[in-house]
Parts: structure tokens; sequence; C-alpha cells
């Protein structure tokens, strides 16, 4: 379909705009100085388009929300349900891509769409970030890898458009009390136990204590749990890189799953249960008010798993036990802990050379006390 569009310049010279839509392509524009060559332009466009000129035979091919279709019925259920947010950036590529045919989805229209990604503002406000953005092309990669097995395109184009470099990882964790006098961690763990939330307390200790995101403690059910063992197994379909991992449970960690194990109600499979059988939503409001009670800025509740890594860190733990605990399938996402464990060595190295020095200063004052 075209349009035409008459449209005055700032010196009052008039200009016709001449844009041609036609499903499966992106928009076919042009400005001209006479309408009738606007209309000659877009009614020639069209043909073109229509008839295959344009870009290449059209009848046969598929649209990218077919692919999208696709790819949420038959992949997308098998998928780890962290991954889940993947339907969010879907929709959005969907909205921006879904009436083009794929042959149509070339490297400069997804290199358009990234710019538009840094620019608009996302879901909470705020400008997206470069690691976001990112986020959002992986997801159309994933659709679009589909597209290669199914044979619908030929290449997977988003790997020559490239993503974004993305800032060094955060690694944001609450000070402990040998830290400073009045530490986050007792600030927090106070603030949630005087919560009207009656979860919110266990949610963050248990996040402190075993590293797990917030959708495995709100989705962990009774079955999980392996007391016998010292802890629970999280299924794939829950984990992030869609592996079972066990975590174990020592302590407080233990004392409570064992009592939240321990009621009666019809909804004691769920650890944390919510309406209908579901598991609870995360108490947003709740973790808002605890935060701002205990004085703590700049933190997020992903952040207690930072926190609980970088304990670990600073404790002396390996990068393969990091990695272990946390779940990663390489080494390198516990990389930015390595500097804690830096620190870690540096002290104990200091403790080492300190107690050298103090057995050889003694050595010499015993020799001096015979002689």
């Amino acid at each position: 379909m075209a349009s035409i569009l008459r449209r005055e310049t700032g010196q009052r010279e008039i200009r016709y705009r001449a844009q041609v839509r036609i499903k499966g392509y992106p928009p076919q524009c042009r400005t001209f100085e006479r309408r009738k060559d606007a209309i000659a332009w877009a009614r020639d466009r069209e043909a073109e388009l229509k008839t295959g000129r344009g870009a290449g035979s059209w009848a046969e091919d598929h649209l990218f929300a077919e692919l999208v279709d696709r790819f949420e019925a038959k992949v997308l259920p098998g998928m780890p349900r962290i991954d889940h947010g993947y339907r969010a950036h879907l929709r959005w590529w969907r909205k921006e891509l879904g009436k083009y045919f794929l042959k149509n989805i070339t490297v400069s229209v997804i290199w358009e769409c990234r710019e538009r990604l840094l620019r608009e503002k996302g879901s909470a406000g705020r400008v997206r970030g470069r690691a976001t953005v990112n986020r959002y092309l992986t997801a159309l990669s994933t659709v679009l890898r589909l597209g290669e097995k199914l044979e619908w395109i030929d290449a997977n184009l988003v790997r020559k458009v490239g993503k974004e470099t993305e800032p060094d990882g955060r690694v944001r964790f609450l000070s402990r009390p040998e830290d400073e006098r009045d530490s986050e961690l007792v600030r927090l763990i106070a603030a949630c136990e005087r919560s009207e939330c009656a979860d919110l307390a266990d949610l963050v200790k248990l996040a402190l204590y075993t590293g797990c995101r917030a959708n495995e403690l709100l989705s962990l059910r009774s079955a999980y749990v392996r007391v016998e063992a010292g802890g629970f197994t999280l299924p794939a379909e829950l984990s992030k890189n869609g592996e079972a991992r066990f975590v174990p449970l020592a302590g407080e960690a233990m004392a409570i799953v064992r009592r939240r194990l321990g009621r009666t109600d019809e909804e004691a499979d769920l650890i944390f249960p919510g309406r209908d059988g579901a598991p609870r939503a995360f108490p947003r409001n709740a973790w808002e008010r605890a935060l701002e009670e205990a004085k703590i800025k700049n933190f997020r509740f992903h952040d207690l798993r930072h926190t609980h890594a970088s304990y670990l860190a600073m404790m002396g733990a390996t990068a393969s036990e990091l990695k272990e605990t946390l779940g990663h399938k390489t080494l390198a996402m516990v990389g930015r802990y390595a500097h804690l464990a830096d620190d870690h060595k540096s002290r104990v190295s200091a403790r080492l050379a300190a107690q050298v020095e103090w057995w050889v200063a003694k050595e010499f004052r015993d020799r001096r006390e015979v002689s």
C-alpha cells in the first residue's frame, strides 16, 4: 500500500514523501519535489515488490512472525524456565520484524534495530544498557538458528552484526561485621526479620547461604530436597545452564528448609507456596522496604548471589569451587571474583610472613637468653 505525504520545508518549499508498505518487506520511502513523481515512483516500486523484482521471489517465503511462533511452540518449552525471559525480548522483535519476510531481514535491518534498542527506554523507564541489548540480540540469534535448521534462511545474520562491549561484571556484595561495625549484612537480616512478609527473611537467608537465584528458590519443591544428603537438587528445567545441580544446605539454611517442609497446609509441596498451587511471586515491595529500612543502596536481590560467591572467595574458595556452587558451565563466569580470592591470598601470605618473623625473632631471643 502506497501513501503520499505533503510536507513543507523550513524554506517554505513543498516536498512529497512517498512511502510503500508491502507485507514482508521493510517500508520503502523517497522524497520528491513534484507530487506526480512521487506517485509514479510509489506505483512502480509497489509493482516491483509485488512481482518479486524488487527483492527476489516472495510467494513461498516465511514471515519472521511464523518463525517466532514455531520457536515458542517447539523450542521455548524445553528451555530452562529462567530463560523464559526470552518471551519479553521476542515480543519486541515480533513488533519490529514480525511482518518482514525472513529474506528481507538484512544486516542493516538488524543493526538499525540494535541502535533503536540502545536509544529506547525499557520497561523500567531507563535507557537500556549494553548488556540488556545483548540479551535481546541473543534471543534473536537463537530464533534465527532455528530458521537455519529449518532451512528457512541461509545464515544467522546476528553473527555479522556483533554485540555491544559489556562492562566488567558487577560484583556488589554486603559488607560484613569484620569490614565495618554496623555492617550491611546485619542491617539487612534484621530488617527482613522485622518485615510483615513472613517469607522474606527465609528467602534472603537461603539466597545468602546457597547462592541460588530468586526464581530457583521460589520454585523449590519438597520433592527436590534430600535431607539425608544435606541439600536439594535443582532439576535441569530450573537451572540456567540447563543441567541439574546439587545445592548443599548447612546450619540455618537446613533448619529453614526443614521448618518449611514441616508445614501441614495443602500447598506443602512448595517451599514458598503462592496462590492456586503456583510458586509465590517475588515479594518486591517487602524487599524494597527492607533495603530502605536497612539504608542499603544500589543493591539488587541477585546481588545476594554475588555476596555468597564473594564471601566464599574471601574465605579462600578456588575458582573450580565457585564454579560448582554457582552452577556455571565454565570458569570464565567466576573470573569477576578473582581479585577477592587474591585479597584472601595476600592476607594469608601476610599472616604467614608475620608468623615466620615471630618464629625467627623468638629463636634469636631464646639463644640470647641461653648464652
